[in-house]
């Protein structure tokens, strides 16, 4: 295995002397996409691309297009690629409950991490994840996206110069439209647990984490200990073990109270009518703020809106070991995160009744479609309402 001094070496001022060498763990899925990313990189000479892992060998594929190039063969497991191969970052993008058990191998062999989200599904494997982290030294940045987002970086400006008032309230929402292929995608596809491991594909921890991660980094909450409750209404509208509609409240304790001082609302759907933008919302004593955080637009209520761009969370990685830059997403700003979903991980999941869902397709092409969800969830973030609290949300009880 590479020794800790061999790829800890490269870190400091004069990582940038030489193109980094990147490994991608879990290539046959979102993976692809950090392999695009790091060709990218190798025509700029900032990295070379060192190493493929996957338990299946085989073409990658990125939304239907191979991806070309000379790739290194692919391996079947990260101890082959540790022990043949030296390394200075590692983008882990394999199913959730083997986040952490990845990520801490790649540490103790000395290389840094781009962890996909979520890093983890509970507080536990936060905290022997972060243990690791603080023993190795390394760097472990997380694949929360929108945290790269200047427009998030600018609505934070305009709640700090106090643009927005005093913050009343944020919340999150997003309907999406998936299929009964997409929770037949993988065998821990929607599923609580696999093989004794907390998976928890549900909405809030999996499509949406983005959504929540977003909304947590406005508030400021960044701590487990920032989180004072999480109230939880889960229900399901397929045939899965979590949660495809739901609706989180979630309130602080009193250290979270510091940074902000109300309730952050969170409420998503995945049998909606169609796929709308998802967005985080900030509402002030002077105004409204919305972010779209997949599109990077941000309207102001003075300003209307604006796109943005995006820093590229393993170009910063790769900035941060040549300490010229601060990590956006670090692991130690997600304990927030996996507080809110080792919550919703515990909490009753509600099977919606077939009556209330009309099911739209055939075959694997089939989706569930609540009607009127998108009202509701416009509804439960405008009065911070659980959806068994919504009298027009008739479903949900």
């Amino acid at each position: 295995m590479t020794s800790t001094t061999e790829t800890s070496a490269s870190r400091g001022p004069d990582a940038a002397a030489r193109p980094a060498r990147i490994a991608v763990v879990g290539v046959h899925g979102y993976g692809a996409a950090h392999v695009l990313t790091v060709q990218a990189l190798e025509r700029s000479g900032q990295a070379r691309l060192v190493g493929l892992v996957d338990t299946a060998d085989g073409p990658i594929y990125r939304e239907g297009k191979r991806v070309g190039g000379d790739l290194p063969r692919i391996l079947p497991s990260l101890e082959d690629l540790l022990d043949s191969t030296q390394v200075d970052i590692v983008a882990i993008a394999t199913p959730l409950h083997t986040h952490a058990e990845l990520a801490s191998r790649v540490l103790l062999a000395g290389a840094d991490v781009l962890l996909e989200k979520p890093p983890v599904t509970d507080l536990t494997a936060f905290e022997a994840l972060s243990e690791v982290q603080r023993r190795t030294g390394g760097l472990v940045q997380v694949g929360f996206q929108s945290l790269g987002s200047l427009a998030l970086a600018e609505l934070r400006r305009v709640i700090s110069q106090g643009q927005l008032g005093t913050i009343e309230a944020i919340g999150a929402g997003g309907s999406w439209t998936r299929d009964r292929a997409y929770w037949d995608r993988a065998p821990w596809a929607g599923r609580r647990m696999l093989n004794g491991h907390r998976v928890s594909d549900g909405a809030v921890s999996n499509p949406f984490a983005h959504a929540v991660m977003t909304a947590l980094t406005v508030a400021g909450w960044n701590a487990p200990d920032a989180i004072g409750s999480v109230e939880t209404d889960l229900h399901r509208a397929n045939a899965i073990e979590v949660d495809d509609t739901s609706v989180v409240r979630v309130l602080p304790s009193t250290a979270g109270k510091a940074t902000f001082d109300g309730i952050l609302t969170c409420a998503f759907t995945l049998a909606g009518p169609r796929e709308d933008d998802p967005f985080v919302m900030v509402r002030g004593s002077k105004g409204t703020a919305v972010l779209h955080y997949t599109e990077d637009r941000l309207t102001l209520p003075a300003s209307g809106a604006r796109r943005y761009g995006r820093v590229d969370l393993m170009q910063n990685l790769m900035d941060a070991r040549a300490e010229s830059a601060e990590l956006l997403s670090p692991l130690s700003a997600t304990g927030a995160f996996v507080s809110v979903i080792e919550a919703v991980g515990a909490a009753p999941v509600h099977a919606i009744e077939q009556e209330n869902v009309r099911w739209r397709g055939a075959g694997e092409h089939a989706h569930p479609v609540i009607p009127g969800i998108v009202e509701n969830i416009e509804l439960a973030l405008s009065r911070e309402r659980l959806f068994r609290e919504l009298p027009e949300a008739s479903w949900a009880r």
